[in-house]
């Protein structure tokens, strides 16, 4: 693939799939329950496969795959939250990694994510959404 370059001319640019050394970008695929995609949660550059406990930088990003999913409650979460850069709390335990992150309008996102699997759950005030995931 040839590299893109700017018209001020030697002056590379960098491509979607420039790797950079040590670092790895972890997402979350959002399912529903049936492992219908709903979205995607993308975390920034980090040190290592996992999101190292802390705060990092993410966002929604995607659609559902399936267009009637656009106009179920947890496909309008996605949408209504993507391409917003956000702030996730991860933090680990023997048993489970579980990421928090506080939202707009009230909305608290979480993953749960442990040897039996990952589920997320979204919810505001007593509205709840929920789904389930795999990390990527």
């Amino acid at each position: 693939m040839e590299r893109p370059r700017s018209d001020l001319g030697e002056v590379e640019l960098p491509c979607a799939n420039d790797e950079v050394e040590g670092s790895d970008m972890t997402s979350f695929v959002i399912w529903t329950e049936n492992e219908e995609d709903l979205g995607f949660l993308m975390f920034a550059r980090h040190e290592g496969e996992w999101p190292p406990a802390g705060r990092h930088d993410c966002v929604f990003t995607g659609s559902p795959h399936d267009p009637k999913l656009l106009d179920d409650p947890r496909g309008l979460f996605v949408a209504e939250h993507k391409g917003r850069e956000w702030t996730a709390e991860v933090d680990y335990t023997s048993e489970q990694m579980t990421v928090r992150i506080e939202l707009d309008a009230g909305w608290v996102f979480q993953i749960f994510s442990s040897d039996s699997g990952n589920i997320w759950i979204a919810a505001r005030g007593a509205e709840r959404l929920e789904g389930s995931g795999l990390f990527i």
